[in-house]
């Protein structure tokens, strides 16, 4: 009898603790409820298969997210230097050179960001991510300016995505 009351108190104990961390639907659901950019359905489809998304909190998941936008920012920045060393156009080597430098900013800003929202500073970090949220803007513009259209136009929509994912994420926490 004694060894089915400790079970029941750490499984009520268990229970109790598993309810005070929402879990990754849950918060997606409050993420993107306001957003007319970022679905529910996007914020799950690219969380849920990364190993111990369903697991954290909100700081967490913030933490997941960037370092998935990171991932495809890095992708892009290689692209970016594939193309760079195949071309001898001047206009397009100079268009792919603001590119790629913005990109690397935007992963810097996302860096600092992760860094300032691990330390507790919310708010700063949404301004480090939002103009990470702008690289694509920029990198659009750089080919746009020269008249050529952006190879990378594409492959900038899933980490902007994210990117506005972690600005959402990141008003759960402020």
């Amino acid at each position: 009898m004694k060894s089915f009351s400790i079970f029941v108190t750490l499984l009520v104990l268990l229970l109790i603790i598993a309810g005070a961390t929402a879990n990754l639907q849950e918060l997606c659901k409050q993420a993107t409820s306001s957003s007319t950019i970022v679905t529910y359905d996007f914020c799950v489809r690219s969380l849920q298969p990364i190993n111990g998304s369903n697991d954290v909190d909100a700081k967490g998941l913030v933490g997941i997210t960037i370092n998935l936008s990171l991932d495809n920012l890095v992708g892009i920045i290689n692209m970016l230097s594939d193309l760079q060393s195949k071309t001898t156009n001047k206009t397009v080597l100079d268009a792919l050179n603001a590119c790629s430098d913005e990109v690397n900013r935007g992963t810097t800003e996302l860096k600092v960001a992760q860094n300032l929202v691990s330390n507790g500073y919310a708010q700063d970090a949404l301004t480090a991510v939002r103009v990470a949220e702008k690289s694509s803007d920029v990198c659009d513009s750089a080919f746009n300016q020269r008249g050529i259209q952006s190879p990378v136009h594409d492959a900038m929509h899933d980490p902007v995505l994210l990117c506005d994912l972690v600005d959402l994420i990141i008003q759960l926490l402020a």
